[in-house]
């Protein structure tokens, strides 16, 4: 297979298959293969084929779910149907060739590569995984492998529905993306964009290291303060020891002073203890003995109470009783009565059940006695029956066969009725058909009339066409000529103009001139200056000769005047070689002394000649330099109002003369534009004369070919009409000749048909014979059936006796069970009842019994709790003097627990004031005299004012605040750090510096291509345009920006016989054939290696899609670019190389079948 290549640098790119598994609707794994040439893709709606293209979109690297069409990346993989269940993943494998080794090192170890991408459902969402050939990379490294290789997931060439519509609606910025993918600079973009991220982190990264640089700077300062404080802390802490030594000792001083106290106070308290603990124990002696004395009298009072209660309970348990045995009474007596009326009701249901019983048998009897009667009666009656069915039988076979005779008779007489009518018909019909035909014949003859007049419309016509073809050769004549005396006209207004142009500039300077001069008026006496004329370029030498002498005037009766003298002639000559300023100068005599005596020289004689100059001379330069006689000299600078005055007067005089001139060419060529312009709109009238002529020409041609077009419309229809109504009668005839020989065969077949009363008689005798069969037949059958139904009633009766018998004997056997049980709990009751009556008698005997006893125990009981209540109060009263003794020992013994304690709190005090002088001075009590520097033999300070001076030392130091001891050291690490980020930033900022430059080197060489692709692409898109359109112009501008990095791309175009204008006020179906221009003139560009091209025929006309399908032909062929076109449009179908069509035979489940075209034609060529 030959491999359509894109060489972009070394990588070669040829895609050759596209496989899907789980995508979308392509749930089975799914092979499209790319091939050279074209490659259709069809198939009814919505059955999947835009999905391939998704699919390679989606597999190089597309990240956005809504153009891929969908709300989440999750919507790609298939979402399952009523048959199918849904997939979790969904993998797209993209092949491509590098037989020629051109890939990435890296990739360049095999002759394909595999470029895939799979995505999962994960409980947090999605993810995909990109590899090529089985290596696990990044999207990155995906979407740069094709950005290099002028193509991608957003490439150009990837055609999408609707975005040929978007292209044309783009705004020209958008339309610029165009030209970044024909110059290649995608991956420049991306790598610009890296760059430019790189930048503003850098950026931001040194924006962050200023404001840590600044506050490690105001963090330093501030540990330079801390540091101070610091050293303050650690004096107040140096007087706080002393002072907590102090205080310290005091406390440890004051402690052993109490704990040596409460020794002494434990001493004295021990006797007190000893006889209150005497006496206490005394008292606890008599206590217990009269405790002990109570005990058994509550046990004869608690004996005397049990017996009184239990015989009150014995009391109300025999009056419960005797309720119970009076509610058993009455209870007995109730189950009597109603047991002795159920025996009654069971002796009647079994008396009931017998007398059935007896019935039941006797019917019985009866029924079988009966049915052994009836069997021989049934037999005869069954016998009967079948003798008449047999009769039946026979009968109606009989009636059949002549019914099935008869009716086939019949049947054949009423089609063959049916068959003469038809024919008659159709004899008629055929008859008409001949008359009607014979008829128009005659009337759509073409007559003689109708030939003439055909004839002549054809003359007319052939006439018609020769002065409409004189008429358009005049007519382009006189355009011809129109164009032509346009053309002078519009060469003569040129020169006219100009002019006409130039003559309005020198009037409007000279009019300007003569006011400037005439405001220069000198008042009542002219100047010199109005009557000297001097030569162009001596202006400067005549005013600096001069001076103001050029205004005085020439009347004696001015103030100032020349008043002229003889003698110039005689004037002193000049040195040698040196030229008069008269030479130069017209003036009135009265200056020819002072001209004579003037001399020219150029700048560099004159100090070389001056020397020799004689009274009164002077030498001048044409530049205004002066040198006097007498060593004067005046070097030129501005130029003087005399110098300037003379120029303008120079200058007018030069006017007057080019306005003379100016005049005349004006003129003339005023005339000369007037003629051309009179033959231009003579030329002009004959051109509309012509036109109209021509018009009028083509008119008449028009209205001749319609007429002659009718009467050969007409003739024709007359002549096909006829020829058509000849074979028609031809038919005809032969139709009516046939159907007249049927309709005889008809009429002989029916009169060799048998007579119909005939037939009718013997079905009638047939009928009555079967009817008396059926008649014998049902009498048999009712008899035979009445015997049998009465047997079959008695044989259900005597069913339903032995069943009835049951059920009786059922009764009566359960009625003889319940009457036996019945007597048997009668009895039991009625000796209940008699042992109930007996009861109550006994009951009040118990209770006579029982009251004497009650009696008996409450005496017993009154008489111990009498004892019982007489030593209680003795027993209080011994609780009264031992509670006395103990409070006293008590007391004592809290009072030596007080001292106990006081003595336990000093010594603790003691250990206390120990621990604390180790805690807060690390040393005994001893040694606290010595840290609080205490002097020998000095009296103590008191303990009020060591607290208050420790206060005031803690206070002073708690004011400090926060202090930070590491201040010192943090200072240090804080200068160490700022001397490494003053380094980092100078990093920094030399890293900015390099990405600032790659930028720019990567904008410059961006620009560069961009400049290139547009002259290229302009130049494709002119010469595609015109072969699209056979015709027209088209190109393309950068607009809105000077940059073409951020310039739009407008297009505009001509299609033939068009202005050129805007692509947006073109047509539906220009703007789209001239978008595809455009989509292709990037292709010359830069050719991709595969273009997908998702129906962009669809607004295309039948001509266009052929013009359109033929430059994707020559495309292929010029670019090896594979195309991929997804179309519904049949002619774009019957020019594809191969066909893939893409079918949904299971709803929602896409397939993909394939077709080679050019294969096919060879085998249908073979057979």
């Amino acid at each position: 297979m030959r491999a359509a290549a894109l060489v972009v640098g070394t990588f070669a790119v040829r895609f050759t298959n596209l496989r899907l598994v789980g995508f979308k609707s392509f749930v089975e794994p799914t092979d499209l293969e790319i091939r050279d040439g074209l490659t259709g893709v069809v198939g009814p709606n919505g059955c999947g084929k835009s999905n391939l293209l998704e699919a390679l979109r989606w597999v190089m690297g597309a990240t956005s779910a809504k153009a891929l069409r969908g709300d989440g990346m999750g919507d790609v993989i298939f979402a399952g149907t009523s048959m199918r269940p849904a997939r979790n993943w969904a993998e797209v494998i993209l092949t491509l060739d590098n037989s020629d080794r051109s890939a990435p090192a890296e990739y360049n170890d095999s002759d394909t590569l595999e470029i895939s991408r799979r995505i999962l459902h994960k409980d947090e969402g999605t993810q995909s995984i990109y590899r090529i050939n089985s290596k696990e990379v990044r999207a990155k490294d995906v979407q740069l492998l094709f950005a290099d290789a002028s193509t991608g997931a957003n490439s150009p060439s990837l055609v999408r529905q609707g975005q040929i519509a978007e292209l044309i609606s783009a705004k020209p910025q958008n339309r610029r993306r165009l030209l970044e993918e024909a110059a290649g600079i995608t991956g420049l973009h991306s790598r610009r964009h890296e760059a430019e991220l790189r930048l503003r982190a850098a950026e931001q990264n040194l924006s962050r290291l200023e404001d840590v640089i600044g506050e490690l700077e105001n963090q330093k300062v501030a540990l330079a303060r801390q540091a101070r404080q610091a050293t303050r802390y650690r004096n107040l802490s140096g007087d706080i020891r002393r002072a907590e030594a102090a205080a310290a000792y005091m406390r440890w001083k004051e402690a052993v002073d109490a704990r040596d106290a409460a020794g002494e106070n434990l001493k004295e308290i021990s006797a007190l203890i000893e006889e209150t603990a005497r006496i206490a124990a005394n008292a606890s002696t008599a206590q217990t003995e009269a405790h002990e004395a109570l005990d058994p009298l509550r046990l004869d009072e608690a004996k005397a109470a049990a017996a009184l209660h239990r015989l009150t309970v014995a009391r109300e348990n025999l009056d419960d009783e005797a309720e119970r045995a009076q509610a058993e009474i009455r209870r007995l007596a109730a189950e009597i009565h109603q047991l002795s009326s159920d025996v009654d009701r069971e002796k009647t249901l079994k008396r009931d059940a017998d007398d059935a019983v007896d019935t039941l048998n006797r019917e019985e009897d009866g029924l079988k006695q009966r049915e052994a009667a009836e069997t021989d009666r049934i037999a005869k009656a069954k016998a009967r029956l079948d003798a008449a069915n047999d009769a039946v039988r026979a009968a109606e076979q009989v009636f059949e066969e002549k019914s099935a005779e008869a009716a086939e008779i019949d049947a054949r007489r009423r089609s063959i009725a049916m068959s003469i009518e038809t024919l008659e018909r159709r004899i008629q019909r055929a008859s008409a058909q001949i008359d009607q035909l014979t008829e128009e014949k005659a009337r759509i003859e073409p007559t003689p009339e109708q030939a003439e007049a055909l004839e002549a419309a054809t003359s007319r016509f052939v006439a018609a066409e020769e002065a409409a073809r004189a008429a358009e050769a005049a007519f382009h004549r006189a355009e011809e000529e129109r164009a032509a005396a346009e053309e002078r006209e519009q060469a003569a207004r040129a020169p006219r103009q100009k002019a006409e142009q130039r003559l309005s500039e020198i009037r409007a300077e000279v009019e300007a001139l003569r006011r400037v001069l005439a405001g220069q008026a000198d008042g009542d006496w002219p100047a010199l200056i109005q009557s000297v004329d001097v030569e162009p370029g001596y202006e400067n030498a005549l005013a600096a000769a001069l001076g103001d002498d050029l205004f005085a005037a020439l009347d004696s009766d001015a103030p100032v005047f020349w008043s002229g003298r003889a003698g110039a002639a005689h004037a002193a000559d000049l040195p040698m070689g040196v030229a008069p300023l008269s030479r130069y100068v017209a003036a009135p005599p009265a200056l020819a002394l002072r001209l004579a005596m003037v001399g020219v020289v150029d700048d560099g004689q004159g100090a070389h000649l001056a020397a020799a100059l004689t009274p009164g001379q002077r030498l001048v330069s044409r530049k205004g330099d002066l040198w006097r006689w007498d060593g004067f000299v005046a070097r030129a600078e501005a130029k003087t109002a005399a110098a300037i005055r003379l120029e303008q007067r120079n200058r007018l005089h030069q006017l007057e003369k080019d306005l003379a001139v100016a005049e005349e060419r004006a003129a003339a060529a005023a005339e000369t534009h007037i003629e051309a312009e009179a033959s231009f709109a003579e030329r002009q009238s004959f051109e509309r004369d012509a036109r109209a002529l021509f018009i009028e020409a083509r008119r008449a041609l028009d209205a001749a070919r319609a007429r002659q077009a009718d009467l050969e419309r007409e003739h024709e229809r007359a002549t096909t009409r006829l020829a058509s109504i000849a074979e028609a009668m031809s038919v005809a005839d032969a139709d009516r000749s046939e159907t007249n020989a049927e309709l005889t065969a008809a009429r002989e077949e029916k009169s060799r048909l048998p007579d119909a009363s005939i037939i009718a008689d013997g079905v009638g005798a047939a009928r009555e014979a079967s009817a008396k069969a059926r008649a014998e037949a049902t009498e048999a059958r009712a008899a035979h059936n009445d015997l049998a139904r009465e047997s079959e009633m008695r044989g259900r009766r005597i069913d339903e006796i032995a069943r009835e018998r049951s059920v009786w004997s059922t009764r009566s056997q359960t009625a003889a069970t319940r009457l036996t049980e019945i007597d048997d709990r009668l009895a039991a009751a009625n000796a209940a009842n008699e042992s109930a009556l007996a009861l109550p008698s006994q009951i009040e005997e118990k209770r006579g019994a029982l009251l004497d006893d009650i009696a008996e125990a409450e005496k017993t009981r009154s008489a111990a709790g009498d004892a019982l209540a007489l030593a209680v109060a003795h027993a209080q009263e011994t609780d009264r003097a031992a509670k006395i003794a103990d409070a006293a020992a008590s007391e004592a013994r809290e009072q030596r627990a007080r001292l106990e304690a006081q003595s336990e709190a000093a010594i603790q005090r003691v250990e206390e004031a120990t621990l604390i002088a180790h805690e807060t001075c690390n040393a005994t009590p001893e040694e606290l005299p010595e840290i609080a520097e205490f002097k020998d033999g000095a009296e103590l300070p008191a303990r009020a004012d060591i607290d208050a001076r420790l206060e005031r030392y803690k206070r002073e130091r708690e004011n400090l605040g926060g202090v930070n001891l590491r201040a010192d050291e943090e200072m240090r690490e804080v200068s160490a750090r700022l001397e490494e980020l003053t380094t980092e930033r100078e990093d920094c900022e030399g890293a900015i510096r390099k990405l600032r430059a790659a930028i720019g080197s990567l904008n410059r060489e961006a620009r560069e291509r961009l400049n290139a692709a547009f002259e290229t692409v302009n130049r494709n898109f002119s010469s595609l345009f015109t072969r699209l359109f056979n015709g027209g112009q088209a190109e393309l501008r950068l607009i809105d920006s000077e940059d073409v990095l951020e310039a739009g791309l407008e297009i505009y175009a001509s299609p033939p016989g068009k202005k050129l204008a805007s692509m947006s006020l073109m047509s539906g179906g220009e703007q789209a054939l001239t978008a595809t221009a455009l989509i292709f003139a990037v292709f010359m560009a830069n050719p991709a290696p595969v273009c997908v091209l998702d129906e962009v025929d669809a607004p295309l006309d039948d001509a266009n899609v052929e013009r359109f399908c033929r430059l994707l032909h020559e495309m292929a062929q010029e670019t090896k670019t594979r195309f991929l076109i997804i179309t519904h449009h049949a002619l774009t179908m019957s020019r594809m190389d191969r066909l893939f069509g893409v079918t949904m035979v299971e709803r929602g489940v896409s397939q993909l079948v394939s077709v080679d075209l050019h294969k096919a034609e060879q085998l249908a060529a073979a057979e």
